[in-house]
């Protein structure tokens, strides 16, 4: 394969997936179906990839995906369900109680540390809080962004883990053998300064410099992110924890939150934002009746991944392990451990202490099947469209065995690795916007570590580079894309009946995932390679443009938008 051309095949799927995304506003399964088809075709002609090859790893992708799509499928049914019995709507008028009157304080226990706690147990905050937000007198655009860029402060160990568990099948596969610990180990150093720029964003993005440089902004953005961060490594260096990181993280945050008012001497439940319909629905059911789901979900999540031998017998003995074809390895689907399995029991078990009679049930699953088919397909299909990147060329030998390219370059990571190679120390900087690209695209994390990791890899060993790290980092872009995410966008943007404000709060977002995913690349640059005077010259340039260009832009003048939701701090 001539190098600029198959260059240019590679990446034709990615800008048509930009087009439709951003020109011609398609959805993301539709999107992702189409740039799926065209990486499929170009595989098989171009590149040279067997048909079958091609058609089985597109199954076996599927078949990947089930982590990150059967939970997506899952957690819908339960949002689902608590909203027709009422007890999502109760959660929420809680919620609109949070933060004592304090706009700092209300945007860090709702949108960080409570947006923390629910993706981590499989919730959507970007389903659930715009409306909250929106009630406690937030700009539209503001209830739309917070959720959206606090969809996970913590970016990897969301959803239980799914996309730590994720890249840690995906770089076993290409690079070597590590267990779950020790891929959360290594994300959860990015971590303390991720969430201490997430926390402080939240806030410039809710109310410029004035939001910041209040009484409480800034150290209470500092004290948040810090604990999620070193939240993060105590769950992953030091305890193995890695699938429960995001529940203690966002309990800790709430926790410290709680006691700082508590010192100062201030209230932490504000009662006065409610309104006689918020008050109707809570006399209506108590809260704690409301949250049983998610305390059931909790407590299967805590006895499935603390007690060791049950975390050893689901895992491990019981992984389930599924052959698709001639696929060169088994795909373990561990379906009895998994996060999905685990809420849909929670639901059902959430059953008889809730109001659930044959209506409710009926028009749960009406909903269910409106709205989870379609988020479901965006899930899995770009799980597909990575293996047949990550297989292309491949073809079949004597007996039905599966044979690496004849020629190399017939690979499209190889050939993508060989290119890139030529950026040398500059590579590590550069790969974790592959995975805000990838984020972007797909609209998940776990996607774009499917995506991009055994790319991440080949380039590394071409260059030198420590694999694990610079891999790692792919997927902290990944995550930070959840503030450039058309899907998570609209969808918290429907939720309060604002479609069309979507391009305004990426403008914003995407001042914020830049110079995070920056921040990123520095630290994957001193991880990746041996300290030299030379790495630490790089280094400190960006760092200097980072500090700098944030500097200026965190300081401006806050956004018009967000300038009527700024109260007077006490």
């Amino acid at each position: 394969m001539d190098a600029v051309l198959g260059f240019v095949l590679i990446i034709l799927p990615i800008i048509l997936a930009l087009v439709l995304l951003v020109y011609l506003k398609k959805a993301a399964d539709v999107t992702g179906v189409i740039v799926w088809f065209v990486t499929l075709v170009i595989a098989i002609v171009a590149f040279q990839t067997d048909i079958g090859v091609a058609l089985t790893v597109s199954a076996a992708g599927i078949v990947k995906s089930f982590p990150i799509s059967l939970m997506v499928a899952t957690s819908i049914l339960m949002m689902t369900y608590m909203q027709e019995t009422g007890a999502l709507q109760r959660l929420i008028v809680f919620f609109k109680t949070l933060g004592g009157g304090s706009r700092p304080m209300q945007i860090l226990m709702i949108s960080f540390g409570l947006g923390l706690f629910l993706v981590g147990i499989g919730a959507t905050p970007v389903s659930m809080l715009p409306p909250v937000m929106l009630a406690l007198g937030f700009s539209p655009m503001v209830a739309v962004a917070l959720p959206s860029i606090g969809y996970d402060p913590l970016t990897t160990f969301a959803l239980l883990g799914v996309p730590a568990v994720v890249f840690t099948g995906e770089y076993s596969a290409w690079a070597t053998d590590i267990t779950l610990q020790q891929a959360g180990s290594v994300f959860a150093w990015f971590m303390p300064l991720v969430s201490v720029g997430i926390a402080i964003s939240m806030l410039w993005i809710a109310g410029g410099r004035r939001l910041l440089l209040s009484r409480d902004g800034l150290v209470l953005a500092g004290i948040c992110g810090l604990t999620a961060g070193l939240m993060a490594i105590v769950c992953n260096v030091l305890l193995p924890l890695t699938t429960l990181t995001n529940v203690f993280a966002g309990a800790a945050v709430l926790l410290v939150l709680f006691i700082f008012n508590r010192v100062r001497g201030k209230a932490i439940l504000d009662r006065s934002t409610l309104d006689e319909e918020d008050i109707e629905v809570e006399n209506g059911m108590s809260i704690y009746r409301a949250s049983i789901p998610w305390v059931v979900l909790v407590i299967l999540s805590l006895v499935t991944n603390m007690i060791p031998q049950i975390f050893q017998f689901l895992f491990v003995d019981l992984a389930f392990p599924v052959q698709i074809g001639a696929y060169p390895s088994v795909i373990n689907t561990r379906f009895l451990w998994q996060a999905y399995t685990l809420m849909l029991i929670s639901t059902i078990v959430s059953m008889p202490f809730l109001k659930t009679d044959r209506d409710v049930l009926k028009r749960t699953l009406s909903k269910f099947r409106k709205r989870a088919l379609r988020p479901v397909l965006a899930a899995a299909i770009f799980f597909a469209m990575a293996d047949v990147m990550n297989f292309s060329g491949w073809v079949v030998g004597p007996g039905g065995v599966w044979l690496n390219p004849p020629d190399p370059t017939n690979n499209m990571i190889f050939l993508l690795a060989s290119l890139t190679a030529g950026l040398g120390l500059l590579y590590p900087v550069v790969a974790p916007f592959m995975g805000l690209l990838g984020g972007f695209i797909s609209g998940s994390e776990t996607s774009s570590i499917a995506m991009f990791t055994k790319y991440h890899v080949e380039t590394s060993n071409l260059i030198g580079a420590s694999s694990i790290h610079v891999a790692a980092s792919n997927g902290i872009g990944g995550g930070l894309a959840s503030v450039l995410s058309p899907a998570k966008i609209q969808n918290a943007a429907a939720v309060i009946d604002e479609i069309g404000i979507e391009g305004e709060v990426i403008r914003y977002g995407l001042v914020v995932a830049v110079l995070m995913t920056l921040a990123t690349g520095v630290m994957t640059l001193l991880w990746a390679f041996p300290v030299s005077l030379l790495t630490l010259s790089i280094a400190s340039i960006i760092i200097i443009s980072v500090v700098l260009i944030g500097g200026y832009v965190y300081m401006k003048k806050p956004p018009i938008e967000a300038e009527t939701s700024i109260v007077h701090q006490s």
